[in-house]
């Protein structure tokens, strides 16, 4: 089994310069108040819609309610294709005495039979996905209580295992947020300013903690470098093993080489035991949140190698990079570029007003915090 890795010291100024390269390049990622008002406006429909006499769940008592990445606050704009919302309708029946695969044919045939939704259904697994035609779809898992478990755990449909089988998202939910250890990133904002205020039920970059922006990362990462492969790490592996090993780091840049070491560390015990990581559902160990791996070699070779090559390039940029502008690039795409433009607008902009210094350690700062004011560019291209 591999040894620990050795610890990583990054200059604070070097540190502090990624941290606010990796914070903007998050508030890219967001999705717009549009996207999310949309998003909120669909979601909303779709249950009333499923609570209205005339569904086959009028009577059941539906609880609905969101899971996932826009529960967690942590999606990201796509690539490319559409981004989804997953929300659970909950309801008011035995699994014992219910049929898995009857609710699930209920819920299709309701929405295949709606003048509205007749054309965009789609059957899945576990669920019953509404494809929009504006890069967007949404995914309705039917459930049942399982208080036998716990307070919120839940079952859920599987066609394949013609089954009912266990899940707890809510819980997963509140033991995310208890992960994150309530540690929000400081952003000096007089460096940079937002384009718009988000809509009030839009959680802005500002409030997110930095658990939830490194799964932005994570997430990013991975839909970069698995482009092209037919089974990327899905979002809730890369989430669970993020939160499971997050120890309340302050930095971004650390916290993501502390959940890649460790996710790698993990990687090898696995080996070392002749047998593939398992990623359970810490609130419900009977699901596995891996279960993807099983029987797929491929699948699992491709993200063991993917993660450890991750993880040895972010090391050597915090370590020795000398142009972490282009090594985010390689990582992250397009969006670093966006970023380091809006840097370089906003920065000549404060420069010709006066209001941008350098320090004692010859970084670029507000002026207030300045030993010498940072004189306006005047080079006009004759050199």
């Amino acid at each position: 089994m591999a040894g620990t890795l050795d610890a990583v010291y990054v200059p604070q100024t070097k540190l502090r310069a990624l941290d606010d390269l990796l914070f903007q390049v998050c508030d890219e990622l967001q999705l717009s108040p549009t996207k999310h008002g949309l998003a909120e406006s669909r979601y909303k429909t779709i249950g009333e819609l499923l609570c209205q006499p005339g569904s086959p769940f009028h009577t059941l008592q539906p609880d609905i309610y969101p899971q996932g990445s826009m529960r967690l606050q942590t999606t990201v704009m796509p690539t490319s294709g559409p981004f989804d919302l997953d929300f659970v309708c909950q309801l008011s029946l035995d699994p014992q005495r219910t049929s898995a695969v009857l609710v699930l044919d209920a819920l299709f045939n309701f929405l295949k039979s709606h003048g509205t939704y007749k054309d965009m259904v789609e059957r899945k697994n576990r669920c019953v996905r509404i494809v929009y035609k504006d890069d967007f779809y949404m995914d309705i898992l039917p459930a049942c209580r399982d208080t036998a478990a716990c307070v919120t755990c839940i079952q859920v449909p599987d066609r394949e295992l013609a089954d009912w089988t266990f899940s707890n998202p809510k819980g997963y939910a509140l033991w995310f947020e208890h992960q994150s250890q309530q540690r929000r990133y400081t952003f000096d904002a007089a460096l940079m300013t937002k384009a718009q205020d988000p809509l009030p039920a839009l959680q802005s970059t500002e409030e997110k903690e930095i658990l939830q922006l490194t799964v932005q990362l994570l997430k990013r990462w991975r839909d970069l470098y698995y482009c092209d492969s037919s089974y990327p790490p899905i979002s809730i592996v890369l989430t669970t093993l993020a939160a499971d090993i997050y120890t309340g780091e302050s930095s971004i840049a650390m916290a993501l080489l502390k959940i890649l070491d460790g996710i790698v560390a993990r990687l090898d015990e696995a080996h070392f035991h002749r047998r593939r990581l398992r990623v359970p559902n810490p609130t419900h160990p009977g699901e596995d949140f891996s279960e993807r791996w099983t029987n797929r070699d491929t699948a699992y070779a491709e993200f063991n190698q993917g993660i450890r090559r991750f993880a040895a390039e972010w090391r050597r940029i915090c370590v020795q990079s000398s142009d972490v502008q282009r090594d985010l690039r390689d990582m992250f795409g397009e969006v670093v570029g966006t970023v380091v433009e809006k840097q370089a607008r906003h920065t000549q902009q404060l420069r010709e007003r006066g209001v941008l210094g350098i320090s004692s350690v010859g970084t670029v700062v507000n002026v207030s915090n300045a030993i010498s004011k940072m004189r306006p560019n005047t080079n006009f291209g004759n050199g």
